[in-house]
């Protein structure tokens, strides 16, 4: 019997690598190839190192969270002199023998660690801090928190955050597809009264596609980031909101999405995440509200929004609304939740 050929993946550990919630469920080849096949992400971002190649052109360059390595060989590719990849997971094993195969280990070193704890062979700075480390909603993952830390160890004080900048918005959003999945769908079940569900449900941030047409509201900005200057204590925070009705129409939920920008391109280069965007493995977050409001053209609705980690890699927002319109009122306080490995969202499909 030939011997079972052990899966570069999880080496072994099934159990430990793809159940525990830590740096290793990155291991998983299904959760790499979403990256990766989310072409407007990936071709994003190659078009904005391929096009500043005078940015990369002889330069230190590490990629932080480099996962399969993608970003790496865009950066070795548009000239980098050295190129240092850091994972954390034990992907980095396999990212050695993908960086191999394209003939590219001469000029990138991947090194297994956190970005906490390794030290750079031969370098002690690097000009360029290249990452892709943003979770849904931004700041789900706790990544972010480690790009503050490698920027402070790593990057060179005249040295490039790529990309540097960015920004959280909210709106109120027509979703009434998906309020009655998740709430009004527990108040008859084949005839039984399941509406304790529902209280559950309405806790979920949920992960879903929202179509263009689906905003009622103006976006608000709830927090600019600049990595160049951004401390650790100011990735989480809390932020007033006031969202202006566009339109007559049925609020049922509010929607959380985020612009990604590379300040350092030779023109304006931003990844945007919001509805009227293509569509991004990211997608948007939904809290909805306990029932349906009515709202009229020019009626505001304000409230408090507040994000925070929740068991560390998790994420909660906590959120207050008080409105009082011509049309109907609402009030919500609830806080939402969003886990690790969550796998909530529909298939975008137009009706």
């Amino acid at each position: 019997m030939d011997k079972i050929i052990q899966n570069d993946f999880t080496y072994g550990e099934h159990d430990d690598h793809f159940f525990n919630q830590g740096f290793n469920a990155y291991c998983r080849p299904d959760i790499q190839q979403s990256m990766l096949e989310d072409e407007v992400r990936t071709c994003f971002y190659r078009d904005a190192i391929y096009n500043n190649k005078h940015l990369f052109e002889d330069k230190v360059v590490m990629d932080f969270g480099c996962g399969s390595g993608i970003l790496s060989m865009f950066a070795a590719k548009a000239g980098a002199k050295k190129v240092f990849g850091v994972e954390a997971s034990d992907l980095a094993k396999t990212t050695k023998k993908n960086v191999k195969k394209n003939g590219l280990d001469h000029i990138i070193t991947i090194l297994e660690g956190k970005v906490e704890e390794i030290e750079l062979p031969g370098e002690d700075k690097v000009d360029i801090l290249l990452s892709e480390v943003m979770g849904v909603g931004l700041i789900h993952e706790g990544t972010l928190q480690s790009l503050v830390i490698a920027r402070d160890r790593f990057l060179k004080p005249d040295g490039i955050l790529f990309p540097d900048k960015n920004t959280l918005y909210i709106c109120a959003i027509e979703d009434k597809k998906m309020h009655d999945r998740h709430v009004a769908y527990w108040k008859d079940v084949n005839g039984f009264d399941m509406k304790a569900m529902a209280e559950a449900s309405k806790a979920y941030v949920w992960k879903q596609p929202i179509r263009p047409q689906q905003p009622v509201t103006d976006y608000y900005t709830l927090r600019e980031y600049d990595w160049n200057t951004c401390r650790l204590d100011e990735i989480f925070f809390t932020s007033p909101f006031k969202l202006k009705c566009n339109r007559k129409d049925t609020v049922h939920s509010l929607a959380v999405f985020f612009d990604c920008e590379f300040s350092a391109c030779s023109t304006k280069t931003v990844l945007s995440t919001g509805p009227e965007a293509p569509m991004t493995h990211w997608m948007q977050l939904t809290c909805h509200l306990d029932e349906p409001v009515e709202v009229d053209k020019g009626e505001e609705l304000e409230g408090t929004f507040t994000a925070k980690a929740y068991n560390g890699r998790d994420l909660q927002f906590d959120i207050d609304l008080d409105f009082k319109g011509t049309l109907g009122s609402t009030k919500l306080s609830r806080e939402f939740y969003y886990y690790w490995g969550m796998n909530s969202q529909m298939q975008y499909k137009e009706d």
